[in-house]
């Protein structure tokens, strides 16, 4: 039996793409990690996990796309790619939103998705089994008051995935994860932003969210790293084309 191909996971050095790195060099599975600005954390945790290559770079520029191609073409094939890199924008209604940050919401969150997508698929391809997953949120699904550019690329991203289940014809599988909030330093700085825009204390906001998840418990982000790892193996091979949430049954 030949060599397992890596997995490529975009976003890496994020609490969600770290856990994914771990998960996947403790189920054996090389990786590619990647990552944008935290190039530091980005080496650390390539040699934490054992990782078979890192890129650097802005995957919304052509620099960063070429980082990417040159990375790819050291090798033959793909197991999976899992794209977890994003941003999430400040929260403002569709009145008063910055028509610059809405543009970089979509280039980071969509487009560039679609450009590392198409980059990849080839390698995808190559072995017959590829599977695709790309990190939405419960917020891809129904989005709430001030969060319409974040909400239309995450959206956006379910489409991609069904367009891509349909015209690989079964060479490469493609799915979304649309996790809810995933408790983290990062997220709390988050809520800082939206309990101000709701004139709440960020206990409050921190509160109200979590008392709609059964049992007042943000998801982790070891739990949703072990459903986009699952997406990515062979025990997934018949889940195709789907948005999956990840959410502890918020409501």
């Amino acid at each position: 039996m030949g060599e397992l191909a890596p997995v490529l996971v975009l976003g890496a050095t994020s609490g969600l793409g770290s856990a994914i790195a771990r998960k996947l060099q403790a189920s054996g599975t090389p990786a590619i990690l990647h990552a944008y600005s935290r190039v530091t954390e980005l080496a650390y945790l390539a040699d934490e996990t054992g990782a078979v290559a890192q890129v650097e770079g802005d995957l919304t520029t052509q620099e960063g796309l070429g980082a990417l191609r040159e990375t790819l073409d050291e090798f033959e094939s793909l197991s999976g790619l899992i794209n977890c890199a994003g941003i999430n924008p400040s929260p403002d209604t569709v009145a008063e939103a910055d028509p610059t940050e809405w543009r970089l919401t979509i280039d980071v969150n969509l487009t560039a998705a679609w450009q590392t997508a198409a980059i990849a698929l080839p390698k995808l391809r190559t072995g017959g089994s590829g599977a695709l997953v790309l990190v939405s949120s419960t917020f891809g699904i129904r989005t709430p008051a001030r969060r319409a550019a974040y909400g239309a690329s995450k959206h956006a991203l379910t489409g991609l995935a069904q367009a891509i289940a349909q015209e690989e014809e079964g060479l490469v599988r493609a799915n979304v994860v649309a996790p809810g909030v995933m408790w983290s330093e990062s997220s709390r700085q988050v809520f800082v932003k939206h309990a101000r825009k709701e004139g709440m204390t960020v206990d409050q906001y921190i509160a109200y969210r979590a008392a709609r998840i059964p049992g007042h418990r943000f998801v982790t982000a070891d739990a949703v790293a072990e459903f986009c790892v699952f997406l990515v193996s062979e025990a997934a091979a018949a889940i195709n084309g789907q948005c999956l949430v990840a959410d502890g049954g918020e409501y």
